[in-house]
């Protein structure tokens, strides 16, 4: 019995029964696996909005950093040439009140309002003059009444001066507070 043992043949591997082959009606042949095989790689889901999130942090910060350059140390001598940005410093026209302001109550009934300005160049070149906005406002530094006038001169050379006399009847009762600027 012992020699009918040893003759019968081994058992045979299970089978791999797939999708197909149980349909298909015939069974698939046994896989082997070899111990060299290297692992399959597993690919890891990348989460797109948390990428995206970082990427805006990134971009505001590298924005907020040139931001602060820029104020901090001011523009580079490039965009002042290219025009760019503005040439900061003292500007080159400038004010002066040469006659206050005054009131005074005409024999009519009306108000009468007077001011005369200076504007002196104190530049190195010859400018134009631009027209200059007058304003006047309440005690609250509201706007009460503006109008816009010119100069006796149209440009100024270096060192020169323009003025300005102005004299109206119309001005509101609440105005005090007089400020000039030139229109751009």
């Amino acid at each position: 019995m012992e020699e009918a043992e040893a003759s019968e043949p081994p058992p045979a591997a299970p089978t791999d029964y797939r999708f197909d082959d149980i349909y298909a009606g015939a069974p698939a042949a046994p896989v082997e696996e070899s111990s060299f095989a290297a692992p399959v790689p597993v690919k890891r889901r990348r989460n797109m909005l948390k990428l995206w999130t970082w990427a805006a942090a990134g971009f505001f910060l590298a924005v907020a950093a040139a931001g602060g350059a820029l104020y901090y140390f001011g523009p580079p001598a490039w965009m002042v040439a290219m025009g760019i940005v503005p040439e900061e410093g003292d500007p080159d026209l400038l004010f002066y009140l040469s006659k206050p302001a005054e009131r005074r109550k005409l024999p009519t009934g009306e108000e009468y309002f007077a001011f005369g300005a200076r504007i002196v160049n104190s530049g190195a070149q010859t400018l134009p003059v631009p027209p200059v906005l007058v304003q006047l406002r309440d005690r609250q530094n509201r706007l009460v009444f503006s109008w816009t006038t010119k100069a006796d001169k149209s440009r100024l050379k270096p060192g020169e001066e323009a003025s300005i006399n102005e004299s109206r009847i119309d001005i509101p009762k609440n105005a005090e507070n007089l400020s000039l600027t030139f229109v751009p």
